[in-house]
């Protein structure tokens, strides 16, 4: 066993690229969940801690990309307007965030065999 190793841990990061860049990991992901939990891309901004514009570049990047609609968006009136996701959306980030979960246990399943297994 490698000395030292006691007390640590391993870490991952999932994105997915088109074209060797980044157009989808974790930040988005949490942009689009806070859209979901919030109901407007204004609020979602401020939960997520980006400025408003930030938030409709990430959105617009995120579209081109995937060549799809990611969200549905109501224009406000007197009580403001209103943002949900599309269903491919809602799929875009549900399968985001299992893979990200799979690859995080994969990984640490893996440390502990090779790092804390004596052969």
């Amino acid at each position: 066993m490698i000395s030292h190793i006691e007390g640590m841990a391993v870490r991952t990061k999932v994105w997915l690229e088109k074209d060797g860049k980044p157009v989808f990991g974790t930040g988005k992901a949490g942009l689009f969940r806070a859209i979901v939990n919030e109901g407007s891309i204004s609020k979602a901004s401020k939960r997520v801690n980006i400025s408003f514009r930030r938030a409709w570049s990430h959105l617009d990047n995120a579209e081109r990309n995937f060549g799809t609609p990611l969200l549905e968006k109501h224009k406000g009136g007197k009580g403001g307007g209103s943002s949900t996701l599309t269903n491919e959306a809602g799929e875009l980030v549900e399968k985001f965030e299992l893979l990200s979960k799979e690859v995080a246990e994969y990984a640490r399943e893996r440390f502990e065999a090779l790092f804390f297994t004596e052969e």
